[in-house]
C-alpha cells in the first residue's frame, strides 16, 4: 500500500510533535512543519524513524505560508490530511509585516490561507483538521471593528478570538465547499505545552502554570489524540464538525452564527488576498 501523507504545522513540539510521532510510527510519510528549518530538523531527529520531510515557515508573514504551499505542491504527493496545528498566545501586541496582529495571523489566517491554497493538492475525501480550543468561548464575537484589538489588547482576548475564527472557518467551509474534503475543528483540552509560556510575562507564564494545576491537565500526547484519531479512523468522520476526546460535541453558542462566519470569510479573503474557488 502507497504511504499517505500529512502536512502538519507547528509540528516541532507539544501536540504537533506528538501527532507527527504517532503518524510517522504509522508508516506515515510526514511533512513536518517548523517556523525554522533548524527546529523542523530536530523535530525529525528527535522522533527519529518513519518517513519525515521537515519543512520551514513563519507562518505570521503570508509570503511565507505562500511560499511552504509552492513547496508542498511541486515537491510532494496529494496529501491525505492536512493538520492546521500551528498556534501562538501572546502577553504584548505584535504585528506582522502585513500589519495585521500576530495572534490572528497565525492561529486563523495561517489556517485559511493554507487550506485554500493547498486545496488542488488534497486528495479527494481528504481530511483538514483544524486545532482549535474551548477558549473560543471567553469571546462572544469578533471583534470585527477592530480585529488586531488595537484598542483592548490582551493576550487571553486575541487568543480566544483566533480560537473562535477557527471554528467558524471550518463551519463556513462546511457550507461552502461541497468537494468532497472532510474539516473538523477540534478542541485538545487543557495541554502541558510550552503555549502561554514562550516570550510572554513572567505573569501571564505564572498564570498559565497555575491554571494547568487547577484545572488538570493532558500530557500533549493525549492532547494529540483526536487528531490522530481523525487522521486514521477508517470509517470517515462527519464534516464541519467540533470534535473533543475523539467525538463530536457542540461548540459554544458564539460560534454558530451564520452572519458571523460569512463576514469572517469575507475579511479574511480581504487581508489574504486569497479567493477560495469552492
Amino acid at each position: 500500500m502507497p504511504k499517505k501523507t500529512v502536512l502538519i504545522t507547528g509540528a516541532t513540539s507539544g501536540i504537533g510533535l506528538e501527532t507527527a510521532r504517532a503518524l510517522a510510527r504509522q508508516g506515515w510519510r510526514v511533512l513536518l512543519h517548523g517556523r525554522t528549518l533548524e527546529r523542523a530538523e530536530a523535530a525529525v531527529a528527535e522522533i527519529g524513524t518513519g518517513t519525515l520531510v521537515p519543512l520551514a515557515a513563519d507562518l505570521g508573514e503570508q509570503s511565507a505560508v505562500r511560499e511552504l504551499a509552492v513547496t508542498v505542491r511541486r515537491d510532494h504527493p496529494l496529501l491525505d490530511v492536512l493538520i492546521n496545528n500551528a498556534g501562538v498566545w501572546n502577553s504584548t501586541r505584535e504585528l506582522t509585516a502585513e500589519g495585521i496582529e500576530r495572534t490572528f495571523a497565525v492561529n486563523h489566517l495561517a489556517y485559511f490561507l493554507l487550506t485554500g491554497l493547498l486545496q488542488s493538492h488534497l486528495q479527494p475525501g481528504a481530511r483538514v483538521l483544524c486545532v482549535a480550543s474551548d477558549s473560543h468561548k471567553q469571546v462572544k464575537g469578533m471583534h470585527f471593528e477592530d480585529l488586531s484589538l488595537q484598542g483592548r489588547y490582551h493576550g487571553l482576548r486575541s487568543y480566544a478570538q483566533s480560537k473562535l475564527a477557527n471554528v467558524l472557518f471550518c463551519y463556513e467551509y462546511e457550507r461552502r465547499c461541497t468537494n468532497n474534503t472532510v474539516i473538523c475543528a477540534i478542541q485538545p483540552g487543557l495541554v502541558q505545552t510550552d503555549i502561554g509560556l514562550k516570550g510572554n510575562t513572567w505573569l501571564h507564564r505564572l498564570a498559565w502554570q497555575v491554571r494547568r494545576r487547577m484545572s488538570g491537565h493532558k500530557t500533549a500526547a493525549q492532547g494529540a489524540a483526536t487528531s490522530i484519531f481523525l487522521a486514521t479512523v477508517a470509517d470517515t468522520p462527519p464534516s464541519g464538525l467540533y470534535w473533543d476526546d475523539c467525538r463530536p460535541k457542540q461548540s459554544y453558542s458564539s460560534s454558530y452564527s451564520d452572519s458571523e462566519a460569512t463576514r469572517l470569510w469575507e475579511e479574511s479573503e480581504r487581508l489574504t488576498g486569497f479567493t477560495f474557488t469552492c
